[in-house]
């Protein structure tokens, strides 16, 4: 068996290059219906990857997020809580205010709300009361996942609380009231979908369980629920059970997720080398602010706009993309090294 640190390390890039699929080119056509319309390769790739696949990796931070909390925790304190917290001032909050600013210099905004909900609308899901509630995001919109995660990060007290003293059934009614999708983002920072995966993590490190060890053990019913549900979501698209479907795809999707990548890597002795994997926080940081469309005219302008190249455009310019911003920050490290050198 792999070690959950090595799984951990290996998944980042890979679920963050996921991640720059759904934040470059949007959604689906509205209304769009897979068995009722052409076979739209582009729309297919489209509605399979940035509408389906992608719904798992913010799950798997966030499950990764809560694990690490407590299980690098020690034994649990209020001086343990102060130290994290001034940890990610460093790590997340710092980070998180200069990328919105710089993607609010880019929009030309001036106001508070770059930094927390300028973007109104995004994330649509249906409740169980067949409501639709609507997610907010600040400036750099794929940065409301560090918003959320801060704000959980500052009710771990509560969280370990609630999960030392009634562990399953705390977990129990998180899971009930996040399925149940009632209230899920009733509060911008404060969503449903962070508190419940993070906490789920969070039972974990608590009860010093290893991470990918239970992934591993429930990795057949979720690999067949997975496949399942995400074939229902892709003929569900646009309709009122997909929220209910996507939001069990995300919880079946996450375990299959780090199951299969332990057993990927179980197989290989082949690894990202460090500075590689250790780039996907910046990819994260910046691909939004950085959409570099120039690569995307370039695309247009040698192959064309026919079916078979919009498709072609689809697959390969995140990747190329995600190569540009990751081999830039690994040229700029290795800048600052050696200048470092000399001066030391």
């Amino acid at each position: 068996m792999v070690s959950s640190s090595d799984v951990i390390s290996q998944l980042r890039l890979p679920l963050i290059v996921l991640v720059t699929y759904a934040h470059s080119y949007g959604a689906v056509a509205e209304g769009y219906r897979l068995l009722l319309s052409p076979w739209d390769t582009c729309e297919v790739l489209r509605l399979l990857v940035s509408q389906t696949l992608v719904k798992v990796a913010v799950p798997v931070f966030y499950v990764i997020s809560g694990y690490l909390f407590f299980a690098r925790a020690g034994q649990w304190s209020m001086a343990v809580y102060r130290q994290k917290m001034w940890r990610r001032v460093k790590s997340l909050l710092l980070p998180y205010v200069v990328w919105n600013l710089l993607m609010a210099a880019k929009l030309g905004r001036c106001s508070w709300d770059v930094l927390w909900d300028c973007v109104a609308r995004a994330g649509m899901q249906t409740d169980w009361l067949g409501r639709e509630n609507w997610m907010t995001a600040p400036a750099d919109m794929p940065l409301w996942f560090l918003r959320d995660l801060m704000v959980v990060s500052l009710l771990t007290p509560i969280i370990y609380i609630l999960l030392r003293r009634f562990g399953m059934v705390a977990m129990g009614l998180l899971t009930v009231a996040y399925l149940s999708g009632v209230g899920a983002f009733a509060l911008p920072g404060l969503s449903m979908y962070a508190v419940y995966f993070f906490s789920l993590g969070a039972l974990l490190g608590i009860r010093r369980l290893d991470l990918v060890a239970t992934a591993v053990r429930y990795r057949t019913p979720a690999y067949v629920l997975t496949l399942l549900l995400g074939l229902l979501m892709m003929v569900a698209y646009g309709t009122g059970l997909f929220s209910p479907l996507m939001l069990c795809f995300r919880l079946t999707g996450a375990v299959a997720t780090l199951a299969l990548a332990a057993s990927v890597l179980r197989r290989t002795s082949w690894r990202l080398p460090p500075r590689v994997a250790g780039s996907s926080y910046v990819l994260y940081l910046a691909h939004y602010v950085l959409f570099m469309s120039f690569i995307d005219a370039a695309f247009f302008r040698v192959f064309g706009t026919s079916a078979a190249s919009c498709s072609l455009h689809y697959l390969l310019c995140p990747l190329v993309k995600a190569g540009f911003i990751v081999g830039a920050y690994m040229a700029v490290r290795r800048m600052v090294e050696w200048g470092y050198r000399k001066v030391s």
